[in-house]
Parts: structure tokens; sequence; C-alpha cells
């Protein structure tokens, strides 16, 4: 008896060690913002700047666009184009703005009676970025990159993923289930009162 309790023991621990390597834990907002930051640069810079052409680069005066300037810059950097911040320091100005960053969480959910509450959470950030000759004002080209990242998360740490994120232009928080809000509670507290009635009854 004793070797077959052990056995199951050592079956459970293992196979929650498996479990929780299988799940790696999600991205707090601020560093999925940035990574979305990152891809849109790659592809800002492939639709308007020739390899290692220097630009000026102007970021809108708004606090969402001031929050990102520093990763305009590094998405230049990475990538060999010469940044400059003067306007006469280059022949093209590179203006950066943030049209869009935005969380939206859907509607809460578990995946089993009384399971973990968890809810689909979206990430979007959408740039403006315009290309102007520093010679005669022209615009080159304008163009407009839209990432989106999407997961479901544990709808506990929702508050968390918010801390120290990005100045947001759009915001939705999860919502409720009328399950979630009142029909679980009530049963959990009804089937509490019957655990509480039962154990009295039963040792008078």
């Amino acid at each position: 008896m004793t070797s077959v309790m052990r056995n199951i023991a050592v079956t459970m621990v293992l196979f929650s060690i498996c479990f929780a390597s299988e799940h790696e834990p999600s991205k707090n907002n601020r560093e999925i913002f940035f990574r979305l930051c990152d891809s849109a640069m790659v592809e800002i810079v492939s639709a308007g700047i020739n390899q290692q052409m220097p630009v000026t680069l102007q970021t809108g005066n708004d606090i969402i666009s001031s929050y990102f300037h520093h990763r305009f810059i590094q998405g230049l950097s990475l990538r060999n184009i010469p940044t400059y911040l003067k306007t006469d320091s280059a022949m093209t100005t590179l203006e950066l703005t943030v049209r869009e960053s935005s969380v939206f969480y859907g509607e809460v959910f578990t995946e089993s009676f009384f399971g973990e509450r968890k809810t689909e959470r979206k990430l979007t950030l959408s740039l403006n970025a315009t290309f102007i000759s520093n010679s005669n004002g022209k615009v080159i080209s304008a163009v407009q990159v839209s990432k989106t990242f999407t997961d479901t998360v544990a709808y506990s740490a929702v508050e968390q993923f918010n801390e120290q994120a990005p100045p947001l232009s759009g915001y939705v928080r999860p919502a409720l289930t009328f399950f979630d809000s009142i029909l679980e509670p009530a049963i959990v507290t009804i089937a509490s009162g019957v655990a509480i009635y039962l154990f009295f009854t039963i040792r008078s």
C-alpha cells in the first residue's frame, strides 16, 4: 500500500512539473507594446527608407507618441539608419505619431466548472509615418502601420498587466458574465452553508 501511494505521489509531482513547463507566464502590456512597436518599425523602415539613409526623427507632441520616442530611435538604430533630431542634419524627416494604443479584454470565461477565470486580451498599436523632404518640404510618402497581439490570460492577473503600461487611447475592462458575477458566488455561498449545517448536524 505504501509503495502504491508513493508511486501516485511521484506521478502527480512529475505531472505538475510537466504541466507548468508547458505554460509560460504571460507578458505584461508594456512589454507587448514594445514588441509591437519594434515590429511596426521594421515595416516602416522597409516602406520608406533606403539602406543607411540618414533621417531626422520627429515625434508627435502627444503623450502617447512621446512615450515611444526612445523606442522609435532604437528601432532605427537597430537597422543601421543614421538618426538625427535636428531638421537640418539630414535630407529627409521622418514624422512618427501613435494613432492608436489600445487594450481590450473580452468576456470572462472558465474552461471547467469553478475553473480558473480567463479572458481574451487584444492589444493594438497603430503608427502614422510621414517622410518629408527637408529641401522643399514635399511629402515623399505616408504610411500607416497597425500591429495586433491577441492571447488568453488569467482574469486575476489583469491589473498586474496594466502596471507600467504606456498611455492608452482605448481600454475595455474584462466583462464578467451573469454566472460569474451572480450565480457562481450564490452557489458557493449555498454550498458552504449546507456543508456547515451537515457538519454540525452529524456531530450532534
